[in-house]
């Protein structure tokens, strides 16, 4: 072969590898996106009844002032007949406020959940948590202990902080911190997360796991990514989350990290597992914590679920709530013993 036809063939060769990949980039252009996994249907059901009620609570500082303020202060739900049957319960009074202790009668793991529920700090224990707190002691095993803490706006944060510590101390007295965790929904959530903080900064043991629920982690609301998905929210908005917020925090900074864990430093914290739904203006907050958590070299879980709303686990038919609760199983009973 001659120099010339050798550098011919060789302009060819190059020619037709530029035409495929020419050829490639643009069959990857023409590629139409992958699609995101569907909400299931259960979740869209309960979604609609949800928008078909609307978020009256939340539209209005003015009216959820009205709603709340000179009410005659709520009681907690009841403890369903189902889960008294499921559980020994044993009920006592620390600083005046009802603490529900709720330990499964067979198949008891060495885990001990305390949990914190939601409703923005104003609104009491209802049925929806004694849902979440059932599948949280059939699919663990674990004890729960829940605090029936003070509300705002006749009460404030520090009343609830001062409760839960001493709670806590108690569940100590008898439980090794690392089979402990915290949970909670909604503001309950954010209250979990907090102790968490203020245990570490004061010296005591930090239990073995965090799980969070739809967290409020900010109550300046000031993350521009909550006013952005406020429109997929069917149950919060802004104006009414700002008032409990400032009712909670009681004239003091809200960005303190008993309020806000998301301003804490939030280094030295066991790991910790998020359950969101992509339809809760909360998202944009959780993605946030994940980020700071991870740069502050912890281990933390986002678990994100399409379609999905505020506190969705409160539906716990769906798939997306059982899929949640299983792996929130998973998280707890590894390396956790069963008391028969």
């Amino acid at each position: 072969m001659s120099m010339r036809s050798g550098r011919i063939k060789l302009g060819l060769t190059f020619l037709a590898g530029c035409v495929t990949g020419a050829a490639t980039c643009l069959l990857v252009a023409k590629r139409p996106p992958r699609p995101k996994p569907a909400s299931s249907f259960g979740i869209r059901a309960v979604e609609l009844l949800l928008r078909l009620r609307g978020k009256r609570a939340f539209r209005s500082a003015e009216l959820f002032r009205q709603r709340v303020q000179g009410r005659v202060y709520p009681i907690p739900a009841p403890i369903p007949s189902a889960l008294r049957a499921r559980c020994k319960i044993r009920e006592a009074l620390v600083q005046g406020q009802r603490v529900f202790n709720l330990t499964p009668h067979t198949s008891r793991s060495s885990a001990h959940i305390l949990y914190t529920h939601g409703g923005a700090y104003v609104n009491p224990l209802v049925s929806a948590h004694w849902r979440i707190i059932r599948q949280l002691i059939e699919k663990t095993g674990a004890a729960v202990t829940v605090p029936v803490y003070p509300l705002a706006p006749e009460h404030n944060y520090r009343a609830t902080y001062s409760l839960l510590e001493q709670v806590y101390r108690e569940v100590l007295a008898s439980t090794p911190a690392a089979q402990v965790v915290f949970c909670g929904d909604s503001a309950g959530g954010g209250l979990a997360l907090g102790q968490a903080l203020y245990y570490r900064d004061i010296g005591l043991p930090l239990p073995g796991r965090v799980v969070l629920f739809s967290p409020w982690l900010d109550i300046t609301m000031c993350n521009p990514g909550a006013a952005s998905g406020e429109k997929d929210d069917v149950m919060l908005a802004l104006p009414g989350l700002i008032e409990a917020g400032q009712w909670w925090a009681d004239g003091d900074d809200r960005r303190l990290p008993v309020l806000s864990p998301l301003f804490g430093d939030l280094s030295g914290l066991p790991p910790i597992d998020v359950f969101q739904g992509t339809h809760d203006l909360f998202i944009a907050d959780s993605r946030l914590l994940a980020e700071k958590v991870g740069a502050a070299g912890g281990e933390i879980h986002l678990h994100e679920y399409e379609g999905a709303f505020h506190v969705f686990v409160r539906a716990t038919f769906t798939p997306e709530a059982r899929d949640a609760f299983e792996k929130v199983a998973d998280a707890v009973r590894d390396g956790l013993t069963i008391v028969v």
